[in-house]
């Protein structure tokens, strides 16, 4: 077929003495039909749940539509909104235009067009808190309370928060008190803030108002007599909803100088962090960065999480465990972004502890990589634990279950392997550990993994190898190197082939590779000769 030219006519025509406005309609072959009315509709703007969408001050926000009715020819010609008073006409370069004289007679339906759906998704409209000077705070809405270094959100909603006080950080703590019985919901959208405060335990605190009956001194308290009271809260199933955003091209920064049980950020909701900016949190002294009595997930954001490091662990303050990067009583889930942590105490300690995707670099001076109560599941992302004083990767019912079957007394049968449901599980990814103890790779995994260890050299015939405590540079040809001295180094990865033999390195001495059983795990024993 040759090609046509184009003919794009949109006109309005005023008629004196009358309100409407009339526009001419074409058929296929550019033929004039009789004009159609404009009708001019004011309609609320609703959400993509149909929810109207309303002000901060509460006002329903509306759009004004046009719409026409047009006349088309047999073959259904779609009606033009007349919205403009000029007329546009664009000719292509290859064939003439047919007058409206050579149009041919057809019989015309009237037919009134439909609005289209729209294509993007309404606007989300903030509360906006500006942080100022000397610990002050302004926002215009009744759903935030303003105190003295303290921003109070009393009410489910999105809210922006900004920051005035040029490079220095803003003193005080943000509050949200919301509803978990009533599944109320908030985000907090941070634009490059600042925010630190000496005198408080925490920078960001969420509560969940529904809990009436537990008192949550611990909140102030630098010692964890309290704990308990910690333990009732996550043992309740509903929760708020709070999502922390960092939009892209942001950077904000929470730090705090105080010993406490909870963290900078304190938790009772089901938290989300996410964003394509950057947040830092930075505990100080011996506080936790994140403590949360429910689930955490980590979307997109570059998260970068610091404490106190030392390998002395008692200069720190008593029952704080060390100073922790992330602590839920819950589970932690990475589904993508970068996360960060170099932590006293455990990079990270829950329940749980589950990777869909992202980067995360964990590196605890004193304690645990990721220690979990019932399960460590990798499905993708690069994960790497750094602990040298302690594990990497600890699930604490398996390694209880291999404690017990192995004759160590005084570990109670409740606290081992209780279900299928405890595991620690390579499913896909990249995975590096370098410490002293790697907790065994369940026979759930997909991926086959190399774990090489040092152990003392064998005495006699009948005794066996035992781990020994000197740590080496491991290296596993073809594979991957440790960074660091170790006595344990685990990787998996694609390139990691079952039933395949690999050579680890160690003190100048090698060993080939082994499998172990159905577990898939190949245990690579490097002679240390001191």
């Amino acid at each position: 077929m040759d090609k046509k030219k184009i003919i794009a006519i949109a006109a309005c025509v005023v008629v004196l003495g009358g309100a409407g406005i009339l526009g001419f309609a074409l058929d296929k072959k550019g033929d004039s039909a009789k004009p159609a009315e404009a009708t001019t509709v004011v309609q609320p703007v609703t959400d993509q749940n149909g929810a109207a969408v309303t002000t901060p001050e509460g006002a329903t926000v509306t759009e004004v539509v046009s719409e026409t009715e047009s006349t088309s020819a047999e073959s259904t010609t779609e009606s033009t909104t007349a919205k403009s008073t000029s007329a546009l006409v664009s000719v292509s370069e290859e064939t003439t235009v047919k007058t409206a004289e050579t149009t041919t007679k057809k019989q015309a339906s009237k037919k009134k067009t439909s609005k289209k759906p729209a294509t993007t998704e309404p606007q989300v409209i903030y509360t906006d808190i500006v942080l100022k000077k000397n610990g002050g705070a302004e926002c215009k809405s009744p759903k935030v309370s303003l105190a003295a270094n303290e921003v109070i959100i009393e009410e489910p909603g999105n809210y922006r928060i900004t920051q005035q006080t040029g490079k220095d950080p803003w003193h005080g703590k943000i509050i949200v008190r919301l509803n978990g019985k009533n599944n109320e919901k908030a985000e907090l959208r941070f634009e490059n803030v600042n925010i630190g405060y000496k005198y408080s335990k925490n920078i960001i605190e969420i509560i969940d108002t529904n809990i009436t009956n537990i008192k949550r001194d611990f909140i102030d308290s630098e010692s964890d007599a309290s704990a308990d009271s910690i333990k009732r809260i996550s043992k309740i199933d509903k929760a708020p909803n709070v999502d922390l955003s960092f939009p892209e091209g942001t950077k904000s920064t929470f730090s705090s100088t105080a010993n406490s049980v909870v963290g900078v950020i304190y938790n009772e909701s089901k938290l989300t962090i996410k964003g394509h900016g950057k947040a830092y949190i930075k505990s100080e002294n011996v506080n936790n960065c994140i403590c949360s009595t429910k689930s955490i997930t980590i979307k997109n954001v570059a998260l970068y999480l610091t404490t106190m490091q030392t390998s002395n662990t008692s200069a720190l303050a008593p029952n704080t465990g060390a100073a922790k990067g992330i602590f839920s009583y819950d589970k932690v889930t990475l589904e993508s972004g970068t996360l960060d942590i170099k932590s006293n105490g455990d990079s990270i300690r829950c329940d749980d502890f589950f990777a869909e995707g992202g980067t995360a670099t964990l590196s605890s001076s004193a304690c645990d990589g990721i220690d979990a109560d019932d399960a460590i599941v990798i499905n993708g992302g690069t994960i790497t634990s750094k602990a040298l004083e302690k594990s990497s990767f600890k699930v604490r019912r398996i390694n209880n279950q291999e404690k017990r079957d192995s004759g160590v007394p005084n570990i109670a049968k409740e606290d081992c392997v209780r279900s299928s449901s405890d595991t620690f599980a390579i499913n896909g990814g990249t995975v590096i550990g370098e410490s002293k103890k790697i907790t065994t790779v369940q026979g759930a995994s997909k991926q086959p993994s190399v774990t090489c260890k040092i152990v003392k050299p064998s005495r006699g015939t009948d005794a066996a190898a035992t781990e020994s405590k000197v740590p080496a540079i491991i290296s596993i040809k073809n594979l991957k190197t440790s960074q660091n001295k170790c006595t344990k180094f685990l990787y998996s990865s694609s390139s990691v082939v079952k039933g395949k033999k690999y050579t680890a390195t160690a003190n100048e001495k090698s060993a080939e590779a082994k499998w172990s059983g159905t577990t898939a795990i190949i245990d690579i024993e490097s002679v240390n000769n001191r």
